[in-house]
């Protein structure tokens, strides 16, 4: 598929798929800058979930279509 396809693929989402997509490409785009890890290390800390607990939850939730 080429990005031409792809962006009139994305042009038909609805509002709230573009904004998952948005937010997966920000995350992939941040996903292995070391300096964002360590923020989200230091925003995480002494939280009762971390990284792969949010991960999990988020998934569990997609999957019922929240």
């Amino acid at each position: 598929m080429s990005f031409a396809e792809i962006k009139e693929r994305v042009a038909e989402l609805a509002p709230d798929e573009r904004l998952e997509l948005a937010a997966l490409l920000a995350h992939l785009y941040r996903h292995d800058d070391p300096h964002y890890q360590a923020d989200l290390d230091k925003r995480l800390a002494g939280q009762k979930f971390g990284p792969s607990d949010l991960e999990r939850v988020h998934h569990e939730l997609a999957a019922k279509g929240r």
